[in-house]
């Protein structure tokens, strides 16, 4: 097969509910192939992704790092973006990413957040993770994280972490390069905050960066990545 430009990468486990939709958005983006890398789904989550004759589909050990690892593997773009399965996202705001990284200083990237609820405090929330996604250079994974397979191959992928492991390649990579947050929007699901609650859900969160930013990258901290 061929070199793609662009190769769009989904962990799955048990995702029959949004996997459907997240498919219909970004089929038919011209030069791109889709992969999904399945973590032993016991739904209907590969039937359905099988319907699709656009999508390729893998069987991975379970955890999100190495399902994304498995799918980097059998990718053939020379770009890999990054979608969880209830992330929604526009065509348009995908061909976006290949002008982006024409810049050599910019190793990936990320869109801004959109939450699926109408609810006041979700508003509250996407300032927040907008705000230090810019910031800080800090998306975490239901953004839609994208960058140059050359880069990912530097970086060594994802480590193979129970939890953040979107949050070490993040940080490993605005140590040497630019992080770019488009300002187009990745609409993603509530329902973690809808299971655990807005506050719990949050402060979970907090925990897990505080946690990895003491143990893994406070005594290399720099509040800004090199321009």
């Amino acid at each position: 097969m061929k070199k793609k430009e662009l190769s769009v990468i989904i962990p799955t486990l048990n995702e029959e509910k949004t996997i459907k939709r997240c498919l219909e958005c970004i089929i038919g983006i011209p030069d791109t192939e889709i992969i999904i890398s399945d973590g032993g789904s016991t739904d209907k989550t590969v039937e359905i992704a099988r319907q699709f004759p656009e999508v390729k589909v893998l069987s991975s050990p379970k955890g999100r790092g190495v399902q994304m690892n498995r799918g980097a593997l059998y990718a053939h773009g020379e770009i890999l973006l990054f979608l969880h399965a209830d992330g929604i996202i526009a065509k348009e705001a995908v061909l976006t990413i290949r002008n982006i990284l024409k810049n050599d200083q910019t190793g990936g990237g990320a869109f801004q957040i959109h939450l699926l609820s109408d609810r006041f405090p979700y508003r509250l929330l996407e300032i927040g993770i907008n705000l230090r996604s810019r910031v800080f250079q800090l998306p975490y994974g239901d953004q839609g994280l994208f960058l140059k397979r050359s880069v990912f191959a530097e970086m060594g992928g994802f480590r193979e972490m129970d939890v953040c492991e979107d949050l070490d390649l993040v940080w490993r990579l605005r140590k040497k390069y630019k992080i770019v947050i488009v300002n187009k929007k990745i609409s993603s699901s509530v329902r973690r905050w809808e299971k655990n609650g807005i506050m719990k859900t949050s402060l979970r969160n907090l925990f897990l960066l505080a946690s990895y930013v003491s143990k893994h990258a406070l005594p290399h901290f720099r509040l800004f990545s090199k321009a």
